[in-house]
């Protein structure tokens, strides 16, 4: 098996400043030290070569600038020919820190606004906004790509063309969004998008996509866009998460761990969990077979149907040619 290009998305620490409301965590103090560092890019780098695959490493949390050794990991990543990115919520980020992150050589920093002023602090707290936007200007100072992540939920869903405006203004290189994604049991304050809300978000989209406001290159996006982008969700194939005590997962946002990295190598996990393979064999589904997009997309995202419907062998059920 080969890939051209391999990812791994690392939560170094589950330490956080901030406590937003559709946060995954439920436990904000693992983190890595320097020893499982160097375990961790061993493997990859292991993996790497079996693959004969590029690298790229998204480092991220918790915080990942709340880590101490955060640019002692870029630097090593970058001795050994990865790319690198940086996700933050931005709160931490002054002119000293994106200097150095710069010098470290990183290819793109992310930062999450989830609306503006007002909505963005209903969700991610007082004050953070401004810290954000503080953010992006040391960041955009030094001449570092910026991206904005959007996180679609019911109490923001309306703010999109808004902040791409603010984005815009900022001069944010990027500017993308994706789903809230809350397992159906658990999302007691109804966070959640309907199918129709999700429709109307990407035919918004779609129309600043087209002004060149927003990249719409995730799962289902594309439809309104003309297929300028075909998604295909990464989860069993070219990506891999780790978290902070360890536990290795096909995506972040798909809640299943297969292993841990303290245990078995990151190669051994990949190429022989049951999970993985299942996910990587896993057909295109029933509902999605005379689709014209179905040799592409495979179904949408895998995260949205195990959080609905707690599997992830059918169609994603936001897609607007199912309905």
């Amino acid at each position: 098996m080969e890939y051209q290009s391999f990812t791994l998305q690392w939560h170094i620490t589950h330490r956080c400043n901030l406590r937003c409301r559709h946060c995954y965590q439920d436990d904000y103090t693992a983190f890595e030290s320097r020893a499982d560092m160097e375990r961790v890019l061993d493997q990859f780098s292991a993996l790497l070569d079996a693959y004969q695959s590029h690298g790229h490493l998204n480092v991220t949390g918790g915080e990942p600038l709340t880590h101490p050794d955060l640019f002692w990991l870029l630097r090593q990543a970058r001795e050994r020919g990865l790319t690198t990115g940086v996700l933050t919520n931005g709160t931490l980020l002054g002119v000293r820190e994106a200097k150095l992150l710069r010098a470290c050589g990183v290819s793109y920093v992310q930062i999450s606004l989830d609306g503006c002023e007002k909505t963005h602090e209903q969700i991610r707290g007082k004050g953070s906004f401004q810290r954000a936007v503080s953010g992006v200007h040391a960041l955009k100072s030094q001449g570092l790509f910026t991206s904005i992540s959007f996180t679609a939920q019911k109490n923001n869903r309306r703010e999109l063309r808004r902040l791409a405006r603010v984005c815009g203004d900022l001069g944010v290189d990027k500017l993308w969004f994706d789903r809230v994604v809350i397992p159906a049991d658990e999302d007691s304050e109804g966070l959640s998008l309907s199918a129709s809300e999700y429709r109307r978000l990407c035919n918004t989209a779609a129309a600043l996509n087209r002004r060149g406001k927003v990249f719409c290159g995730r799962a289902l996006q594309f439809l309104p866009c003309q297929n300028k982008q075909v998604y295909r969700c990464a989860a069993g194939g070219d990506l891999l998460v780790v978290l902070a005590n360890g536990d290795v997962m096909p995506c972040r946002r798909l809640p299943l761990v297969i292993g841990n990295v303290k245990e078995t190598d990151l190669l051994t996990l990949h190429r022989d969990s049951p999970l993985m393979r299942t996910l990587r064999e896993t057909p295109v589904p029933q509902a999605c077979a005379a689709c014209q997009y179905a040799g592409c997309c495979r179904g949408g995202a895998k995260c949205i149907a195990f959080a609905r419907e707690g599997r992830f062998d059918i169609a994603d059920p936001d897609c607007p040619l199912l309905h």
